[in-house]
């Protein structure tokens, strides 16, 4: 994985670019919970943030 500080500078006419995942770990949306999960407890542990849930899992893998 390349380190932020090792990526180019961006020209400051480009477009601003949103990591994936940032807006929910920011707690601005919530966090996606795979729909075959049905627990309730687990459901609010994914959605609060004290469980993560790999990518591949949410069907946004590679």
């Amino acid at each position: 994985m390349t380190a932020s500080l090792d990526l180019p500078p961006t020209p400051a006419s480009a477009d601003p670019i949103v990591v994936p995942g940032l807006p929910s770990g920011l707690g601005i949306t919530p966090r996606p919970v795979p729909a075959w999960i049905r627990d309730p407890n687990l459901i609010d542990s994914i959605a609060s943030g004290l469980m993560d849930i790999d990518d591949e899992l949410l069907g946004e893998g590679r």
